[in-house]
């Protein structure tokens, strides 16, 4: 099975060969497709005088933000027959082991429609990141249960659409859309899961990273996410920030 590695760039340079690196290192081969989010630094040149890093690369027209590029990213793969994508950040890394551990999952048992791995944060942190194994679409209007990370079939990207731009607060480049990909993902029946408990997927945390905006858009993510699911059971409870997030542990 052809994998991509579906990676939104923007002013990455300082990390981005670390990311390709690491996929190029997987024991099941992998490519990395990347989409260019029109960087002011030097990303997208360094991009050009390393092809031999990355199967697919397009600079976007216009600033996409995260949801926006991770498509763009997705539809170079899939286009270049990729049978499953991995959806990664260019200033992380994986385990060389990672998409051969998540592909054994995959196609085990008769099959699933994604796999989770267990992430593992690293810089100023060293959180273990976990997802629940047996989640239901009510408890996505809690805090998602999953994280974002995962080796996703072509057939389920294809059938959910890709990540949506109306998850997207006005004025933000990206804060939770993941939240309203999964939630889709359950509303479209591809709920054949499972969740790999050793972290495989390392999330660097450091300044300027685009999640460092997310608590301060996160009520307007929460109110949007609300008017977009309204079917599912909100509470005033839901979505507390900071987050309890139940599927996340210290390590240790």
């Amino acid at each position: 099975m052809k994998v991509g590695v579906i990676i939104p760039a923007r002013n990455a340079l300082p990390y981005l060969g670390e990311m390709l690196d690491s996929v190029q290192a997987q024991t099941h081969p992998a490519h990395a497709y990347i989409a260019e989010d029109r960087s002011t630094d030097d990303t997208h040149d360094w991009l050009k005088a390393h092809p031999e890093l990355y199967a697919g690369m397009r600079r976007n027209r216009r600033r996409l933000g995260w949801a926006g590029s991770l498509n763009v990213a997705a539809t170079l793969a899939l286009d270049d027959g990729c049978e499953a994508v991995f959806t990664g950040s260019a200033d992380d890394r994986l385990h060389p082991d990672c998409i051969a551990r998540c592909m054994a999952v995959l196609q085990a048992d008769g099959g699933r429609d994604f796999v989770v791995p267990y992430a593992q944060q690293f810089g100023e942190a060293e959180t273990v990141q976990a997802s629940l194994p047996d989640a239901t679409l009510a408890d996505f209007a809690q805090w998602p249960p999953l994280i974002d990370k995962a080796l996703i079939r072509r057939e389920v990207w294809e059938t959910v659409g890709g990540y949506s731009a109306k998850a997207t607060p006005p004025g933000t480049y990206g804060t939770a859309e993941d939240w309203d990909w999964w939630i889709r993902v359950w509303k479209a029946g591809h709920t054949r899961y499972a969740v790999v408990e050793r972290p495989l997927y390392f999330v660097r945390v450091h300044p300027g990273q685009l999640s460092d905006a997310r608590a301060e858009h996160h009520a307007a993510t929460v109110d949007l996410l609300r008017k977009l699911h309204p079917d599912l059971p909100w509470t005033e409870a839901s979505g507390q920030w900071p987050p309890r997030h139940r599927t996340t542990r210290r390590q240790g």
